[in-house]
């Protein structure tokens, strides 16, 4: 869907970069005036898991034409917010360009940190940028990043006075229609209907880490799969998650994950007393969810420190899961097959994962519900 450049520039402005003007440049050229996206809701060419489009990008100075993957974004709030978090705000220790002194300076760093190949990106932008120079003062008033989002007003609802009154202005505000067509949508009931499985979440894939702890990152990874699904402008990927665990401690300690998710503003419970009825309850709500497993020895004796997993959907015989570490051999434990994909989209009987997860009874499974 193409957006305007005062929308972007107004969106961009509320979610915290410096230089909004800057963010227009790159949905022009990342975009062509939001006309050519490259992924789903995706207007500046953010790159991973995803769209797969033919792009130009430069080695050694000269042009190439590929195919690389993009994201895929579920709106245009969302990409632009992926965009501020990680490339104008500071990011996981990574500077990011409104530590500028101009946006001129910007559009340099944002060459210099490797944003684009392109040699003369960085002037490209400072050209286009003068195109939309004219945008800053209607938009400043009109779109102030104090405006309250009225999406925002549940979550930060406490019920005091200046909340009802403002609530009682706003519905004051409002035509007898409009009225009756916001009372007829609040109280629609809302579908029942299962969600398709496996669901939609994103695989990571323990192994490839660049922190030296693929080995023993599962529960990370695990975990960083849910977040990935809630909402893909969370994280980067699964290292990214490991890194904000590793403040607060090692990657198998629950307490460390309890306090990044608190950090990352997500609800959680870490809990130990799961049965399969839970599984497949929250499965039908739509949401992932991590499981611990023993993954070692065989089925009638499963031993092992302990594996996660991410189960993404259940039918009557198998549940399907993403194991971060590869194809796991339900009977005999170990694992048969290590590679990037293996663990994509696996199948394990409902009967045997259920031994590798109920131990000593039939509700002590580990597991972890995280939502919004």
């Amino acid at each position: 869907m193409t957006r305007s450049a005062g929308e972007i520039y107004a969106l961009a402005s509320r979610f915290g970069a410096r230089w909004p003007e800057l963010v227009v440049a790159q949905w022009h050229l990342e975009s062509a005036q939001g006309t050519a996206l490259s992924g789903k809701y995706n207007y500046f060419g953010l790159k991973g898991k995803g769209s797969t489009k033919r792009t130009t990008e430069y080695i050694n100075g000269k042009p190439v034409t590929i195919k690389d993957a993009f994201l895929d974004f579920n709106s245009t709030q969302e990409c632009v917010r992926y965009l501020v978090d990680r490339w104008y705000l500071d990011w996981n220790g990574h500077k990011g360009v409104n530590n500028a002194t101009s946006a001129e300076s910007a559009a340099k760093m944002l060459q210099s940190e490797g944003y684009a190949t392109d040699p003369q990106y960085a002037n490209k932008l400072i050209r286009v940028m003068g195109q939309y120079k004219d945008l800053k003062k209607p938009m400043t008033s009109q779109f102030s990043s104090d405006r309250v989002d009225l999406l925002d007003v549940p979550d930060n609802f406490k019920g005091l006075d200046h909340q009802i009154k403002a609530l009682r202005e706003l519905s004051d505000s409002l035509t007898p229609e409009q009225y009756q067509k916001f009372t007829k949508t609040w109280r629609s009931a809302p579908a029942t209907t299962k969600p398709k499985f496996p669901l939609a979440v994103p695989y990571f894939y323990q192994r490839d880490s660049k922190t030296g702890h693929g080995e023993r990152m599962c529960q990370s990874s695990a975990i960083a799969m849910r977040i990935e699904q809630i909402d893909p402008s969370i994280l980067r990927d699964d290292d990214s998650y490991l890194s904000i665990v590793q403040r607060y401690g090692d990657t198998v300690s629950q307490a460390a994950h309890q306090k990044a998710l608190s950090y990352l503003g997500l609800k959680h419970q870490f809990r130990q007393n799961g049965t399969e009825k839970t599984l497949c309850e929250l499965l039908d709500k739509g949401i992932a969810v991590p499981i611990g497993i023993l993954h070692k020895g065989s089925i009638a004796k499963p031993t092992g420190g302990g594996h996660w997993i991410t189960l993404i959907g259940y039918d009557e015989k198998f549940f399907h899961c993403h194991d971060p570490f590869g194809e796991l051999d339900l009977t005999n434990g170990g694992y048969t097959k290590t590679g990037p994909t293996d663990g994509k989209n696996q199948r394990y009987t409902r009967k045997n994962l259920m031994k590798r997860w109920l131990i000593a009874s039939q509700s002590d499974g580990w597991l972890w519900v995280i939502e919004r």
